[in-house]
């Protein structure tokens, strides 16, 4: 039970880093967002299943 805890947090700061940095980079400007929806465009690009308007940047 003590391992799934671990794993659980550690899940939790790992997608939340990653928000965390799409959403501080694009608002600083340090990446290109086109379409203002703080993800950064080489993301939507990259995994366009995930992010359906990722398609529409091509």
């Amino acid at each position: 039970m003590n391992e799934l805890l671990i794993v659980g947090i550690g899940a939790f700061v790992l997608v939340g880093g990653v928000i965390l940095y799409a959403v501080v980079s694009t608002a600083t400007g340090m990446e290109e967002d086109k379409n203002n929806n703080y993800i950064p465009d080489w993301i939507e690009k990259r995994f366009p299943s995930i992010f359906k308007s990722g398609k529409d940047l091509e």
